[in-house]
């Protein structure tokens, strides 16, 4: 019975569902997703293979037909044969060549695939990778099983063709741009970019002492022009003579956002770079109608296009006569908004989508922190108007100018174990229990409250902190995969972890903080979790914006609340994980606004059982309280 064999489409979205179950074969690569390292050898590895594959929320995974006696009819790959001739026969290549050097990722790239593959051979590849070519023939004829095949007709198959190449190469008659780029072995991948992007009626000169087969043939295939005068090095002049297009006429900017770690302020800042007449385009993997809307207000038409591969394109053009719209902003204060935690990231989605707090307000920057102790110093630096922040962080900044009017998520933090039930925190004295930041942290301080209250001593319990600090969404990781089976995790990280560990079908139990919080104080119902902090200058100054601010806000949060599956369609890509897990996310997390009078009094009595747990010393006075509602 011949073994399955599996491939990653370029569909997947990173979620390490397929590593958690079949992690032999499946790993994730530099850019997060996910990549075969080697096909199943057993019937067992096989069945791993086979429920990654069923829960794979995007079917990411696909099985390679076999064909019959395929081992008997492959030839073995040789140095010779081009690139895109085998990968278009054995697409599951790209992933065994991209495990040997990074270079070889832009096999995903379209563009590059369809052209630098399209003539380079692997022995040009082995080149430009710096990779051995016996490294990459050994590493793809053994994954194809043929690499007995090879063995046996060694050295033949390292043989390239050494005749002299003759370059076709004309006059000079285009201008030529004052820098001169210098190629080794080192930047043929830089060199190479460079050409593929030469815009139409421009040229690129190269001098270097490597015979560029691999450049020519390549500005070849492109339909360039190009000059080689030839002595102890080579100058070469690349002509791209391409009629411009509207888009080469404005010389605009593309912005590939699939993998950007913050698309809102990536496209914000870019906008606003961008004088009249000009303009830009981003790539996503889905129409991101909240940003098209902030950046239509900055004075730009837009326009999308929904392209074969399955990805969005959309032009941004920055109106000729966009005085209106710069008028309007003039007026407009520019605010920093950042959130300590990826919680808030919803209810942020859910404010862009607000043509009001858009009229009034010019969002400048949106920052949404993965090392949440960083946030701390945009608050003190006054570098943020107005932050997401957790409500036991408000006691470092009693002797600063800010207020705390709002609280919008509460009863953020649950214990998961993985593998076993435990019922209550003596359940897991003996575990190792991994918990995010570090010990003076929200997570550690309700964390050693929740224990003490219960009954037991904190400094029996083993915990465990990241080296500085423990990152929830690599805690949540390896809970998944099994690396770990005890953590305590905020959300969304709480939900992301439960939703892998249910498809998977794996055991686990929860200890709920709010459940086991309130039976410890009976009638206290829901405890603090996160609020907004605004910088105390920009409240007094802007008094009426706060108010507008507030109002959108709690609009936000009602919004969420009662739409959470519009919700996870808008936020599921900034939160990088499939829209199923963020649903779970939002039907777990506790969103709820409250201000004023009833705000105070509930972070005074939260404060008070803290203080008398000797968890917190935060002294209760008016000036602090007075931050509150």
């Amino acid at each position: 019975m011949d073994i399955k064999k599996f491939k990653v489409t370029d569909q997947c979205i990173g979620c390490m569902a397929c590593v958690g179950i079949a992690e032999s074969v499946f790993q994730m690569d530099d850019e997060g997703k996910a990549v075969v390292v080697k096909q199943p050898d057993s019937l067992d590895e096989q069945k791993l293979a086979v429920e990654a594959m069923e829960a794979c929320p995007v079917e990411a995974i696909i099985e390679i037909e076999a064909k019959p006696e395929q081992k008997d009819i492959i030839t073995p790959i040789t140095a010779d044969l081009k690139v895109k001739d085998v990968l278009d026969k054995y697409p599951e290549l790209k992933q065994v060549l991209m495990q040997l050097s990074p270079k070889f990722k832009r096999l995903q790239n379209p563009v590059s695939y369809n052209t630098l593959a399209k003539f380079v051979s692997f022995s040009d590849a082995a080149k430009i990778t710096g990779v051995s070519l016996c490294e990459i023939l050994h590493s793809i004829n053994r994954y194809l099983g043929v690499e007995d095949k090879l063995q046996k007709i060694m050295p033949d198959c390292i043989k390239v063709k050494t005749e002299k190449i003759e370059y076709s190469s004309e006059p000079i008659t285009w201008s030529e741009p004052p820098e001169r780029y210098v190629m080794n072995f080192d930047n043929q991948e830089q060199i190479l970019d460079l050409l593929r992007t030469l815009k139409p009626q421009k040229s690129l000169v190269v001098i270097t002492t490597i015979e560029p087969d691999v450049l020519v043939k390549y500005a070849h295939s492109l339909g360039f022009k190009y000059n080689i005068e030839t002595g102890r090095e080579y100058r070469i002049s690349f002509f791209n003579p391409a009629e411009p297009t509207q888009d080469d006429a404005i010389d605009i900017q593309i912005l590939d956002l699939r993998n950007s770690e913050e698309p809102l302020n990536e496209v914000l800042q870019t906008a606003k770079r961008i004088k009249n007449g000009g303009g830009f385009a981003i790539i996503q993997h889905f129409v991101p109608e909240p940003l098209i809307k902030m950046v239509e207000e900055l004075g730009f038409e837009s326009k999308v296009e929904k392209q074969s591969n399955g990805l969005v394109k959309v032009y941004f053009y920055k109106k000729i006569d966009a005085k209106e719209s710069v008028h309007n902003m003039a007026g407009k204060p520019k605010i920093v908004l950042q959130s300590a935690t990826p919680v808030a990231y919803p209810v942020i989605m859910a404010l862009l989508e607000s043509a009001r707090l858009r009229k009034y307000i010019d969002i400048e920057q949106i920052k949404v922190w993965k090392e949440t102790e960083k946030h701390l110093g945009w608050i003190v630096n006054r570098k943020a108007d107005i932050s997401f922040s957790a409500v036991i962080t408000s006691s470092k900044l009693r002797d600063l100018d800010v207020v705390f009017p709002a609280v919008v998520v509460w009863d953020n933090f649950t214990l998961l174990t993985r593998g076993y039930e435990a019922k209550n925190f003596g359940d897991v004295k003996d575990k190792e229990i991994y918990l995010p930041l570090f010990a003076d942290a929200p997570p550690a301080k309700i964390t050693k409250y929740l224990i003490k209250a219960s009954g037991y001593a904190p400094e029996d319990f083993k915990f465990r902190f990241g080296n500085p600090f423990g990152r929830p969404e690599i805690i949540f990781q390896d809970l998944a995969k099994g690396k770990i089976d005890t953590a305590v995790l905020r959300e969304p990280e709480a939900s992301f972890a439960i939703k892998i560990l249910e498809d998977q079908q794996i055991k686990y139990s929860e200890l709920r903080f709010d459940k086991i919080w309130n039976e410890i104080n009976p009638g206290f119902g829901d405890f603090p979790n996160a609020g907004v902090v605004i910088k105390g200058e920009f409240a007094r100054k802007y008094p009426d914006l706060v108010e507008i601010f507030l109002e959108e806000l709690r609009k936000a949060v009602d919004f969420v609340k009662h739409n959470k599956q519009k919700t996870a369609q808008l936020s599921y890509q900034m939160l990088r994980q499939p829209e199923d897990r963020v649903l779970r996310f939002l039907e777990r997390v506790h969103f709820k606004y409250l201000d004023g009078r009833a705000l105070r009094d509930k972070i005074k009595h939260y404060f008070t059982l803290l203080n008398e747990a000797e968890i917190l010393n935060v002294k209760l006075d008016e000036k602090y309280l007075g931050m509150f509602g």
